[in-house]
């Protein structure tokens, strides 16, 4: 407990340094392999923050969070779920957790942002470990900081949104010329300004944006074809005509097999075409749209000659 009063007084506002030093806190203080945050978003489990043990992996956690156990954490979110060794309990026997993540020892919380479930916050042990009173305390308490700190995230973020929003109403009052003119989507302006605001929150909060270019020929029905994949986008998505009959897909905080699951689900609106994705973490390496795009181009010649629906270059 002193530790964590020490890590507030020494980051009380600033949500990156919490996430980050906080999940570091657990994994040094309880002695565990790993302390993951983990949210729900509309493309399923997502992990988004972790902190881990020297030489332990943490990549087949990351890419499969539904595997983990957080889903019993939500079940019950007003319990804490401790296991000290799913080989031996026959419950967790056959869980894939254990079976596929090698996940032995456990112990999480649910988050609770604006009274509503929204991720968990865990401990794992690769090998058996007793969870006592004073480590599920510890866990607890950090969780109702993590969920605070979300909140306040959230209450930012959508401030900023509406800030954006009003900024984009009134370039749009100003200048009209904000809209593809053929495919009526968004053009590269329009980019110009969400920019702004989504390069502000991947740098805050160290996410990824995903990218997909496309190419796709304006002929009868496709403009009603982009029209309904528009409203099959989430709320912080956008698509926009990047030049004649060439689009570009961007999907904020989104991981590289989220980004498959959401351009699969927009290949049966917008027809198969292929495609070409990476990643970009806008910082210090990768600041400029520019270099992302020259990856996505890259990726999306390479699955036009092959005839593939989606091929990926990831630096």
């Amino acid at each position: 407990m002193e530790a964590l009063a020490e890590l507030l007084e020494r980051h009380p506002s600033d949500s990156v340094k919490l996430f980050e030093h906080g999940l570091a806190l657990l994994v040094e203080e309880l002695g565990v392999d790993r302390a993951l945050l983990t949210r729900v978003t509309g493309l399923g489990y997502e992990v988004f923050w972790w902190a881990t043990a020297p030489s332990i992996s943490v990549a087949e956690v990351i890419q499969a969070p539904e595997k983990g156990f957080c889903p019993f954490v939500l079940e019950h979110p007003e319990r804490t779920l401790t296991i000290h060794d799913a080989a031996m309990e026959h419950h967790w026997q056959e869980s894939p957790a254990y079976l596929d993540l090698g996940i032995r020892a456990y112990a999480g919380v649910a988050l609770m942002v604006n009274g509503a479930t929204a991720g968990t916050l865990c401990l794992q042990q690769c090998t058996p470990r007793s969870f006592n009173h004073a480590d599920t305390s510890l866990l607890r308490a950090v969780g109702q900081l993590m969920s605070r700190t979300m909140e306040h995230e959230n209450l930012k973020q959508e401030l900023r949104a509406t800030m954006e929003s009003l900024e984009l109403s009134s370039a749009i009052v100003e200048d009209s010329a904000l809209q593809g003119a053929r495919s009526g989507l968004p053009n590269r302006r329009y980019l110009d300004i969400w920019l702004r605001s989504a390069l502000f929150m991947a740098r805050r909060r160290r996410e990824p944006i995903a990218l997909v270019l496309w190419s796709q020929p304006l002929v009868h029905g496709t403009k009603g074809r982009l029209e309904n994949a528009l409203r099959a986008l989430r709320g912080e998505d956008l698509m926009v005509e990047l030049s004649t009959d060439q689009y570009l897909l961007l999907m904020p905080h989104t991981s590289d097999a989220g980004a498959a699951v959401l351009w699969s689900r927009l290949q049966k609106k917008l027809g198969s075409h292929p495609a070409g994705a990476t990643l970009w973490l806008p910082d210090g390496h990768d600041m400029t749209l520019k270099s992302a795009l020259k990856r996505a181009a890259e990726a999306f010649t390479h699955a036009h000659s092959k005839g593939a629906d989606l091929v990926w270059q990831i630096p």
